[in-house]
């Protein structure tokens, strides 16, 4: 899956989204998540790291670095 997102876009995360904290520059799919949590309400992200293939991309919510599955989040 081609990621369209560049470091710096800011993007919109809605309500119900898995955030997934794992070593950074990992793929969530091949480690341990460290911490998994939900967003209980549509937030503000920056995106902070995205590849150029993959199904995740980094973003920075809330004071914290997260991955985040590309379909989840929308550009604004």
């Amino acid at each position: 899956m081609k990621c369209s997102y560049q470091i710096g876009d800011l993007v919109h995360i809605p309500q119900s989204v898995d955030l997934i904290n794992c070593t950074r520059g990992h793929d969530p799919q091949l480690t341990i998540p460290l911490r998994v949590e939900q967003t209980n309400s549509p937030q503000l992200g920056v995106i902070v790291a995205a590849p150029p293939t993959g199904a995740y991309v980094r973003v920075y919510c809330d004071g914290e670095e997260w991955s985040v599955k590309n379909s989840s989040v929308y550009k604004i």
